[in-house]
C-alpha cells in the first residue's frame, strides 16, 4: 500500500498542473513511490486527466530529455502514445524537476489478455504487432542515446547500452566482451531505429471498449537508438508477449534480417543481466540461454 503524499509534494503539485494546464489538481493519487521520487495522477477541475512525475533527486534523469524523446518518437511513429505537455528540470518554480504528460485511458494486457477468448487474444497480439511494428519502422541518424547520438555503429552502440544498464561491472565487462567474440553477428544492414527496451505487458493498453486495439504504449523512458529486434527478442522472450500472430503482423511491416536467430539469445541475455535476480524462475531463463550461447550455467547474480 502506497503512503499518502507529502504535503510538499502536494503543494509543489498545485503548481506545477496550474502552469502546464490552468486548472487546478482536485484528485491526486500515488501510483509509485521511489525514493524523492513520485509517479502521480491527477484529475483537475477541467477534466483533465494527467499523469505527473515529480522528484528532488538528481539521480532521475532529466526530465527535459525524456521530453524531448518522447516527443521525438510520438512525432515520427505515429503510434497511440500520451502528450508530454511539460517537463522542468530547472526547480526554479518548485523544489523539484518533473514532467506532466496526459493520461491515456486503457487497460493494461497483462489484465486484458485473461478476459479475452482464444480467438480475440490472438486479433489481440496481432494488434500490437502491427503497432509495434510501426514504432520499428522510422530510422535514425545512428545507434546511441537520443541525447548524445554519435552515429556509433550497431555493436558499439550495444556495448554502450549493456555498460548503461547492466548494474554489476562485472558482468556488463563479461557480456561486452562476448559481444566482440561474436561481432560478426552484428556488422552489415541492422539500422538504428526506435528501441522501446520495456515492451512488457504493463506498459501496453488496451482500449476500454474496443477489446483488441492497443489504446497506447507507455514509458518510453530507458528508449535508445538501437537494434529494434532487441525489443521484438525480449518480447519472444517474455510470457504473453508474442505468438505466430504477432510475429506474421510485425512481419507484414518489418521483413526478419539474416542472422536474427542467432542474435535472439544475446538480446535475452542482456535483459537477464540488467534484471540480475537470483530466483528459481530468473536463473532457469538466464541458465537455458548460456546453455543455448554454449556458455557454462551461472548459481547466483552477484
Amino acid at each position: 500500500m502506497l503512503h499518502p503524499l507529502p504535503e510538499t509534494v502536494i503543494e509543489a503539485l498545485d503548481t506545477i498542473v496550474k502552469s502546464a494546464t490552468g486548472s487546478r489538481p482536485v484528485d491526486c493519487a500515488n501510483l509509485r513511490k521511489e525514493k524523492d521520487y513520485w509517479i502521480v495522477s491527477v484529475g483537475t477541475n477541467a477534466g483533465d486527466k494527467l499523469i505527473v512525475k515529480i522528484s528532488s533527486s538528481k539521480e532521475v534523469p532529466s526530465f527535459e530529455e525524456a521530453k524531448a524523446k518522447h516527443d521525438l518518437i510520438r512525432q515520427i511513429s505515429g503510434i497511440p502514445m500520451a502528450e508530454m505537455i511539460a517537463a522542468d528540470d530547472s526547480q526554479s518554480q518548485v523544489l523539484f524537476r518533473y514532467s506532466v504528460q496526459t493520461r491515456l485511458s486503457g487497460e493494461e494486457w497483462f489484465t486484458r489478455r485473461g478476459r479475452l477468448d482464444d480467438g480475440d487474444r490472438e486479433r489481440a497480439l496481432a494488434n500490437l504487432g502491427d503497432v509495434v511494428a510501426r514504432l520499428h519502422q522510422p530510422l535514425l541518424p545512428g545507434f546511441g542515446t537520443f541525447a548524445e547520438n554519435r552515429g556509433q555503429d550497431c555493436l558499439a552502440g550495444l556495448k554502450d547500452h549493456a555498460r548503461r544498464i547492466i548494474r554489476e561491472q562485472n558482468h556488463a565487462a563479461w557480456f561486452t566482451e562476448l559481444l566482440d567474440r561474436k561481432a560478426d553477428l552484428w556488422t552489415g544492414t541492422i539500422m538504428p531505429a526506435i528501441t522501446h527496451d520495456d515492451l512488457h505487458g504493463f506498459n501496453v493498453l488496451f482500449h476500454p471498449d474496443r477489446p483488441v486495439e492497443v489504446s497506447g504504449i507507455l514509458d518510453f523512458d530507458k528508449a535508445w537508438s538501437g537494434p529494434a529486434e532487441s525489443d521484438l527478442a525480449r518480447m519472444e522472450l517474455w510470457r504473453g508477449m508474442s505468438s505466430p500472430y504477432f510475429l506474421a503482423a510485425y512481419r507484414n511491416r518489418i521483413p526478419e534480417m539474416a542472422g536474427y536467430d542467432e542474435r535472439r539469445p544475446f538480446y535475452q541475455l542482456l535483459w537477464c543481466l540488467e534484471f540480475a535476480q537470483s530466483t528459481p524462475d530468473h536463473l532457469k531463463t538466464t541458465n537455458a540461454l548460456l546453455s543455448m550461447l554454449g556458455l557454462q550455467p551461472m548459481g547466483a547474480f552477484g
